[in-house]
C-alpha cells in the first residue's frame, strides 16, 4: 500500500486534547504534558477556534510571558490548517510543509474528530515505502 492510499483516518489520534480560549499559559503547558501531545485544540463550545502547539508555548516563555496571565486566546493559531478523515497522508504531509506546522486537526462536518502529527505522517510514509 502506498502513502497515496493511506488515509488520515487510519492515523489520527482520539480523543483530542482541548483547552478553552481563557486557559492560562501554565495550564496549557500542563495539559500538553498531561495528555502527552504536541498540540491542543482551542474550542469554543463545539467549534474549533484555534490550535496551540508546544512551539507556541516555548515562544511565549522565551519572550517572558507571564504564565499565569497569558491566555490561550492570545497565543493560538486562529486559522488552523485542517484535514478530513478521508484525506491522504500525502495531502496531510503537503499541508504540513506548506503551513510549517507539525500537527493538524482532523475535521469532519465542522466537528473535530482527531489530530494527526508529523510523526504519524512520517511513520505511515515509511511503512508504505518499506520492504
Amino acid at each position: 500500500m502506498s502513502a497515496s492510499d493511506v488515509t488520515v483516518k487510519s492515523l489520527m489520534k482520539w480523543p483530542v486534547a482541548v483547552v478553552a480560549e481563557s486557559t492560562s499559559l501554565r495550564q496549557v503547558a500542563e495539559a500538553l504534558v498531561a495528555d502527552e501531545v504536541g498540540a491542543l485544540a482551542v474550542m469554543e463550545g463545539s467549534h474549533l477556534i484555534g490550535v496551540i502547539a508546544e512551539r507556541d508555548v516555548v515562544r511565549q516563555v522565551a519572550a517572558g510571558a507571564d504564565p499565569e496571565h497569558k491566555r490561550a486566546g492570545d497565543m493560538m493559531s486562529t486559522q488552523p490548517v485542517t484535514v478530513t478523515p478521508e484525506d491522504t497522508v500525502e495531502h496531510a504531509a503537503a499541508l504540513m510543509r506548506e503551513a510549517a506546522v507539525r500537527h493538524l486537526p482532523v475535521v469532519d462536518r465542522a466537528e473535530v474528530v482527531g489530530f494527526v502529527s508529523i510523526r504519524d505522517v512520517l511513520e505511515a510514509q515509511a511503512e508504505s515505502t518499506c520492504c
